[in-house]
């Protein structure tokens, strides 16, 4: 009679090794004590694997029952004990995520390429869609020299045109940064000494008003004396007169401190305006530089026309598909187009020209303030 015992699958991954003799049956015969029963797992039912164990007269030995097809059940030699781990099974969850992980790597490798700039020539010239087919004929056409002469050419116009523009971004904004400063430059000259001119001014207006009274007094002194005068009263033209007289040298004074304070007044505003006015020539040297960036954007604009011409050209000698003529009038543009980059750093040059005048201006002003 047969007693069978399901074994968990802890006890399945381990591995049981033979053990001789006496201890061996020992241990046997405490496992088969319990009632054996049979409990495959709902969810594994296709992969439960259960041991068997046979009661035999001359001993006891294992054997590996397994719901995989293709295996089959080995009957174990007297006392031997199987290795029933699940090494030598198939993989089939390995299998499959493995299935699933292939399509996942191929959408992601999509992705990296898609989202990776794609390796092409060095920037040249911008072509249409013909121009560009006559340009890829030409160079299939040339030999290995004129190829990589061509080639070359046709970089180096597209490197100048890139310094071209950069050089007229740079120009623009600090020709905007130049309007600006030139602004803030004029008003803060206009306001040269304005905090030395306000206070003197209010200096002598304190100062007027402080003695305003005093001239009051003696201007009423005054008329007194001109009445008792006009009465031949010569008492009381005495009393006046003398009140006229005590009254006199404090108006002297306060006359010549309002006088003073005057005459500073006027010296302050004659130096201000002497200092517009050498500021105001000094901000005005940067003209000369300005007529100088005008003569600087008509060459631009001389040397443009000549790039547009040398282009056109370029773009015609492509239809013939002759190497050498194409070489020739690249050659003919890369120098004009270097001819009109140049002129236009000539003009950032000449702003940087003006920009360092309105700094040394701004150092000015710094000193006075």
């Amino acid at each position: 009679m047969h007693e069978e015992r399901h074994e968990p699958r802890s006890r399945l991954k381990r591995e049981v090794r033979f053990k001789p003799g006496q201890e061996l049956q020992q241990e046997l015969q405490q496992e088969l004590q319990g009632e054996a029963r049979y409990e495959p797992r709902p969810i594994l039912k296709s992969k439960a694997r259960h041991v068997v164990i046979h009661k035999v007269s001359h001993g006891v030995s294992y054997r590996a029952m397994d719901k995989v097809p293709g295996e089959t059940m080995v009957k174990l030699p007297q006392g031997a004990i199987a290795d029933i781990s699940i090494a030598g099974r198939p993989q089939t969850k390995r299998i499959t995520s493995l299935r699933l992980l292939v399509p996942l790597v191929i959408v992601f490798s999509l992705i990296l390429n898609l989202s990776l700039p794609a390796t092409t020539e060095a920037a040249g010239i911008e072509l249409g869609v013909t121009a560009q087919k006559a340009w890829n004929d030409v160079l299939n056409k040339a030999d290995r020299q004129t190829k990589a002469s061509l080639q070359r050419a046709y970089e180096n116009v597209g490197s100048l045109e890139g310094q071209g523009k950069t050089w007229e971004h740079k120009t623009k904004a600090l020709h905007t940064s130049n309007m600006a400063e030139l602004k803030r430059l004029q008003a803060s000259i206009r306001q040269t000494d304005e905090k030395k001119i306000s206070s003197l001014t209010q200096s002598l207006e304190r100062t007027q008003a402080r003695y305003e009274p005093l001239f009051a007094l003696y201007t009423a002194v005054n008329k007194q004396l001109d009445a008792a005068r006009a009465t031949k009263n010569k008492e009381w033209t005495a009393v006046v007169r003398a009140q006229a007289d005590t009254l006199k040298p404090a108006v002297q004074l306060a006359r010549e401190e309002i006088r003073m304070k005057k005459s500073e007044l006027a010296e302050a505003r004659k130096r201000k305006n002497t200092e517009i006015k050498r500021l105001r020539n000094m901000l005005s040297g940067a003209d000369s530089v300005k007529r100088q960036i005008q003569t600087a954007k008509k060459q631009v604009s001389l040397t443009k026309e000549r790039y547009s011409n040398a282009l056109k050209q370029f773009k015609q000698s492509l239809k013939q598909t002759q190497p050498s003529r194409v070489l020739s009038s690249l050659n003919q543009l890369v120098s004009a187009t270097e001819k009109w980059t140049s002129t236009k750093q000539q003009v950032y040059t000449l702003e940087q020209k003006v920009s360092n005048h309105y700094t040394k201006v701004n150092q000015e002003l710094a000193k006075r303030k």
